[in-house]
């Protein structure tokens, strides 16, 4: 399955990205929300939860009860 989303850290992003890398990162972010305002949404905002942490089945198991779970592994 295709990745679907793109999720960064922040403090990764501020020690691997020079200072202009990561203004074009904040503003390519910016325009995605703009894009998203110009639709009539708002932006996204997500908990991210790595899959290798011991509740991860129990938090996939929650997902697929609801029919969020689209089965990445």
């Amino acid at each position: 399955m295709e990745n679907k989303y793109i999720v960064l850290k922040i403090e990764e992003a501020k020690k691997h990205l020079n200072s202009h890398d990561q203004f074009l990162l904040r503003s390519l972010m910016d325009q995605v929300n703009v894009g998203r305002e110009a639709e009539g949404k708002t932006p996204n905002s997500y908990i991210v939860i790595n899959k290798d942490e011991p509740y991860i089945s129990e938090i996939t198991d929650i997902m697929k009860k609801h029919g969020h779970w689209e089965g990445v592994e």
